[in-house]
């Protein structure tokens, strides 16, 4: 197989996939971008939620130029977007741009990588000369090997949540029904009103995401009569949503102040129980309702409620590059996945890791010219 060392497959054609393919172009790759979904989908799934940062945090400066290039006008940079907003003004004009469209196979999910005709066992500094090997499986479920010399996995964390229980497993009967719960950010007042106003829900998390679902409750409370929620998180109410004390994003301090105040009590709709851990869930097909038993301190405690969201947070799937070394050289880790768990990622910290890697890459392609012509 003769294959050029200037390949480069890049995993999630989110703002950092898509940062990293413009880069990598201006420094001469053959690069692909592999998105299991479409164009900016973490975004999309999130997309009624405005972001904390404003649009001059969040545009990639090699992304930004190649559409200003194309007419493109930059949106006023002191507003904040949605997710939409950043998938529809940014993200899909820049994926359709003539130089990158042809490079971006959206429905395409990477299933598996690895070193060909190598094992993750193989040691030694022949694993360069082994293109990578990724397994990738279309919409219709026909897979496919592709091979490149350089790989970047910047498939992001939010298709991977947390579970809900003690420990980060899942509690009993967890896994069971999680296909009828939500771990995602839900538009409680838009789409998925129906499914709570007038209702009970639980919130499960003491991180951000929570709190905006449950400010979103507490709102959605104001408005229809009978909706209440319980809020369980592993903090105690003075500690949710616990951040810098000078946080410098404005909007993400507003939320945590708010989290904190419906965690003491700020709102008659809204019950905190802090410092629990979540047991089990039991659902009643009679009623169609849900009790979960928390344990609070040394004390067992039971909600009867109707809705399951659980904001525990996300974790990136290692799955997929199971088979690769943890040196493995030319394999990069980008955005908010190389952040694991924490979740204060922001995007012009990825950016600044995409013109690092890129940048980087370039040398060794250049060194393995040089050597090769020596």
């Amino acid at each position: 197989m003769i294959l050029p060392r200037n390949t480069l497959a890049i995993i999630g054609a989110g703002p950092i996939g898509l940062e990293a393919a413009a880069a990598a172009l201006d420094q001469g790759f053959d690069v692909h971008v592999f998105e299991r979904g479409e164009v900016g989908a973490h975004p999309i799934a999130w997309g009624h939620v405005r972001m904390f940062t404003p649009w001059r945090m969040n545009l990639g400066p090699r992304s930004a130029a190649r559409l200003e290039a194309a007419g493109w006008r930059r949106p006023d940079p002191a507003a904040f977007p949605t997710g939409i907003e950043l998938a529809e003004t940014y993200l899909q004009p820049l994926a359709n741009l003539p130089e990158l469209k042809p490079r971006i196979h959206t429905h395409a999910q990477v299933v598996h990588v690895s070193r060909r005709g190598m094992l993750k066992t193989d040691e030694g500094p022949r694993r360069r000369d082994h293109p990578f090997r990724l397994l990738v499986r279309d919409a219709g479920g026909r897979e496919s090997f592709l091979h490149a010399y350089a790989l970047i996995d910047a498939s992001g964390v939010y298709g991977q949540p947390n579970w809900a229980g003690d420990g980060g497993i899942p509690a009993r009967q967890e896994l069971y029904l999680a296909p009828q719960m939500s771990y995602h950010l839900e538009d409680v007042l838009g789409g998925r009103r129906a499914r709570h106003a007038g209702r009970r829900t639980v919130v499960i998390g003491g991180g951000l995401s929570a709190a905006t679902a449950i400010d979103a409750l507490a709102r959605l409370a104001d408005q229809a009569p009978g909706t209440s929620a319980v809020w369980v998180t592993r903090e105690v109410a003075g500690s949710v949503c616990a951040g810098p004390p000078d946080d410098p994003l404005v909007e993400r301090a507003a939320l945590a102040r708010r989290g904190r105040e419906l965690a003491a009590g700020g709102h008659p709709a809204i019950a905190h129980v802090g410092g629990a851990a979540v047991e089990v869930f039991e659902f009643n097909s009679a009623t169609h309702r849900y009790r979960v038993n928390l344990r609070v301190g040394e004390t067992s405690q039971n909600e009867e409620i109707d809705e399951v969201l659980v904001h525990a947070g996300y974790g990136g799937d290692d799955s997929l590059t199971r088979e690769l070394r943890k040196d493995e050289p030319d394999f990069y880790l980008l955005g908010h996945k190389l952040y694991g768990r924490k979740p204060d990622f922001l995007l012009e910290t990825g950016y600044v890791q995409v013109a690092g890697v890129i940048e980087q890459q370039a040398r060794v392609l250049g060194f393995l010219a040089h050597a090769r012509q020596a």
